[in-house]
C-alpha cells in the first residue's frame, strides 16, 4: 500500500511560492512511491464539511508537509486555527502513532532567519498534536523564487538541491537534514539586489494605480 503525504497550503495564493515550494516536496514523494493530496488551508474551517475533511485527510496521511508564508513574524491566521483545531484540548491529544509532520517556510525578507519563530510555532504543534516533528526548511527572499524553481536556473540550483534531500529523507521516514536546511537559508540572490528588485516592485505597483506621485503623502498626519 502506498504512503501518503498532505500538503497543507498556509497561502491564500493559489499559485504563489508557498504552493511552489510545497509541490516540490510533492512531486520529490510522489516520485519515490508516495501517494500525495494537497489541502489550501485558507476558509477550510469556515466552510460547511470543511472540518470533517482537513480531519479526516490528515489523520489519514503518515506524514503532512505545511507549506506557508510569514505574516510579519508568524504563520497565518488560517494555519492557526488549523493548529488549534487539529491539536485539540489538552484532555483529547493523542499520542504519538507513528505520523509525522514537517514545514516550509518562506518570508519577504532577505534573510531565512526570519522564517525561525513559524518553525518553532510548528514544532510545538507537532509536540500537542502527537506527531513526530520532521524538521522544516526557512527561505529567505521568497519574493524572487516566482513563476517556476527550474525558471530561475542557476539562482535557485541551491534551492532545487534543498527540496530534493529534504524529500528523499521524508521518503526514507527520516528528519530533514542539516544540510538541506542551510541551503535552503541561503539567499537567493544578494541582499542589495533583492532590495533593489523589491524598491523597483513598489515603483511600478504605484504607477499602475496612478499613485506614483503620492508616495510620500500622509493623509492623517495631523489628525
Amino acid at each position: 500500500m502506498k504512503r501518503k503525504a498532505l500538503l497543507l497550503l498556509g497561502s491564500p495564493r493559489e499559485r504563489g511560492t508557498s504552493m511552489l515550494l510545497g509541490n516540490a516536496l510533492l512531486d520529490g514523494l510522489a516520485s519515490r512511491g508516495w501517494e500525495t493530496e494537497t489541502l489550501a488551508l485558507t476558509g477550510l474551517l469556515e466552510a460547511q464539511g470543511g472540518r470533517a475533511r482537513l480531519l479526516g485527510e490528515f489523520t489519514g496521511a503518515g506524514l503532512t508537509i505545511l507549506s506557508a508564508p510569514v505574516y510579519v513574524d508568524s504563520p497565518p491566521a488560517p494555519v492557526m486555527r488549523a493548529f488549534e483545531f487539529l491539536a485539540g484540548e489538552p484532555g483529547e491529544r493523542p499520542g504519538p502513532d507513528g505520523r509525522r509532520f514537517a514545514a516550509v517556510f518562506n518570508c519577504g525578507f532577505p534573510e531565512a532567519m526570519h522564517n525561525d519563530v513559524c518553525l518553532d510555532v510548528c514544532r510545538l504543534f507537532a509536540r500537542d498534536a502527537g506527531l513526530h516533528w520532521s524538521g522544516g526548511l526557512g527561505v529567505g527572499g521568497g519574493g524572487a523564487v516566482g513563476g517556476t524553481l527550474d525558471a530561475r536556473g542557476r539562482l535557485t540550483a541551491g534551492l532545487r538541491t534543498a527540496l530534493d534531500m529534504a524529500a528523499k529523507a521524508l521518503a526514507q521516514d527520516m528528519d530533514i537534514p542539516g544540510e538541506a536546511r542551510e541551503l535552503a537559508a541561503k539567499p537567493i540572490v544578494s541582499k542589495w539586489l533583492y532590495l533593489l528588485m523589491a524598491e523597483c516592485g513598489w515603483f511600478r505597483l504605484a504607477a499602475k494605480h496612478g499613485k506614483l506621485l503620492k508616495l510620500g503623502n500622509r493623509p492623517f498626519r495631523n489628525r
